[in-house]
């Protein structure tokens, strides 16, 4: 089930995310001359922790986003059906999005089991 998008929320969102994205990328670009430059002296492990450091810090940001699609899926609960559908009923607006299609056909029941 796809999330709807309060589209003023996320043109805020795409506004100051952008601006900030932008001020990371930069700052992560000036670290570029400090390779090149013969003023800095570092070791592999200098660069691997720095990095590292940097790796953690966007894992965890990104994990943060990642909840609130984490926390809809478990908002929505299963319900059981005899159709094939698999229907779900979101529990935070407590609407249901129930389809219980009837068979064309009633199905047979088996007598071997009398």
């Amino acid at each position: 089930m796809e999330r709807v998008v309060n589209e003023e929320k996320r043109k805020k969102f795409v506004e100051f995310a952008g601006k900030r994205v932008n001020n990371v990328l930069h700052d992560i670009q000036i670290l570029e001359p400090m390779a090149r430059s013969n003023s800095y002296d570092f070791t592999r492990k200098d660069v691997d922790d720095m990095f590292n450091a940097m790796q953690e810090t966007l894992n965890e940001a990104k994990e943060e986003f990642n909840k609130k699609f984490d926390e809809k899926a478990r908002a929505e609960k299963k319900i059981f059906s005899f159709s094939d559908d698999i229907i779900t009923e979101s529990i935070e607006t407590n609407s249901a999005e129930l389809n219980f299609e009837q068979p064309e056909e009633e199905p047979t029941i088996n007598s071997d089991f009398e």
